[in-house]
């Protein structure tokens, strides 16, 4: 199949699978073309580096995680909408697990590439501002602790799911879904005081 007629979250599948399997610094666009089932020397006209195809990959990942968080959330308020992102976003099975092998080198590439970087804090800021409603909406429903600082829980709670993505992959055995469920809840009932 010619590359130009592969959907680009196809080509990042392809990549995530080689990722998982391998790790980035293994990654090759000869086995993402194989795992693909595309001409390398086509794959390598469009993403003539490695970086290249990372950062596509990256955006797409990015991209299909705030597909799922705005499916999770979608008529969700307060409480509950922080919970169905959370969930949405937790490495708690094999996809999510296989796309946080790709996330965790990103960041390392990204302390050295602007572009990568500028994506992530894109991100970022977009998921800040969700969570930043949605405990306004608890705190004025009552379901969450009127002094909770907003600020500093929406950046614990980011930090936290960044954290889960290295512990679901490194700490498997403290950090299977079943216990990062018991960590979701334990979180958010801090938050109920």
């Amino acid at each position: 199949m010619p590359v130009a007629e592969m959907e680009g979250l196809e080509m990042a599948d392809a990549v995530t699978a080689v990722v998982a399997r391998r790790g980035l610094d293994e990654l090759t666009l000869n086995d993402v073309a194989a795992e693909a089932g595309v001409d390398v020397t086509s794959l390598a006209r469009i993403y003539p580096t490695k970086a290249a195809l990372a950062r596509a990959t990256f955006t797409h990942v990015f991209a299909r995680s705030n597909a799922a968080v705005n499916v999770a959330i979608d008529g969700r308020y307060g409480v509950d909408a922080i919970r169905a992102f959370i969930m949405a976003v937790l490495p708690d099975d094999e996809t999510k697990v296989a796309a946080a092998r790709v996330l965790l080198p990103f960041w390392q590439l990204a302390l050295h590439d602007d572009e990568l970087a500028a994506a992530g804090a894109t991100a970022s800021d977009a998921w800040r501002t969700l969570l930043r409603t949605w405990l306004r909406e608890a705190m004025a429903d009552g379901d969450v602790r009127a002094d909770v600082p907003v600020d500093v829980v929406t950046e614990t709670v980011l930090n936290w799911i960044a954290g889960t993505q290295a512990a679901a992959i490194g700490e498997a055995r403290h950090n299977a879904p079943r216990q990062l469920h018991a960590q979701v809840d334990a979180l958010l009932d801090l938050l109920h005081g």
